[in-house]
């Protein structure tokens, strides 16, 4: 099974680069992803945000009006029965800074929207927030072409992973939020 996602992945990669020299430079100048806000962490699948969710994303304006540049695009995995919580992470975001929602994305749909952000002209040289579920975020960083992507730990919400696509690869960065308390 190891080899099939691989050879996906590398089918998906020289048909991005072949749709990138065609449509020229369209991708984003930055990529920012962040995992939803905290759960209950009681039920498997919390499908809203816990209080201390609801935190963060009420913070999330700071983080990006400060030490982050400001999103041009919001993304966030579609609704699922289990969770509406990337949505959630982001809604406060977006009324900040009157950017809508695009959540059309599912959370399997990881490379279809590495795919979309490499070739789709509406990206180019645009900040984009990605709000995803942790266990597919290695995977679009890979898919965006981030080399060596470490897991998205199981507790960790307060992070933000900063791509910046170059070429067939991406510079990675793994930023802290620091917006409340206890915050690594």
């Amino acid at each position: 099974m190891r080899l099939i996602e691989r050879r996906e992945f590398l089918i998906a990669i020289a048909g991005t680069l072949a749709a990138t020299r065609a449509f020229g430079s369209t991708g984003p100048s930055v990529v920012l992803l962040i995992r939803h806000g905290e759960d209950t962490g009681i039920a498997p699948h919390d499908f809203h945000l816990a209080p201390r969710g609801r935190q963060r994303a009420e913070a999330l304006p700071k983080l990006f009006a400060s030490r982050l540049p400001k999103p041009q695009v919001i993304i966030a995995t579609h609704a699922t029965k289990g969770s509406n919580r990337p949505v959630e992470t982001v809604e406060p975001l977006a009324r900040a800074l009157d950017v809508p929602i695009d959540n059309r994305y599912t959370d399997g749909d990881y490379k279809s929207l590495a795919r979309d952000l490499a070739t789709d002209p509406r990206y180019a040289g645009k900040v984009v927030l990605v709000c995803w579920h942790h266990g597919k975020i290695p995977r679009l960083a890979k898919a965006l072409g981030v080399k060596g992507a470490p897991p998205w730990p199981d507790d960790q919400f307060d992070h933000v992973w900063v791509i910046e696509p170059e070429g067939a690869s991406a510079r990675f960065e793994d930023v802290h939020q620091k917006l409340l308390d206890g915050d690594r």
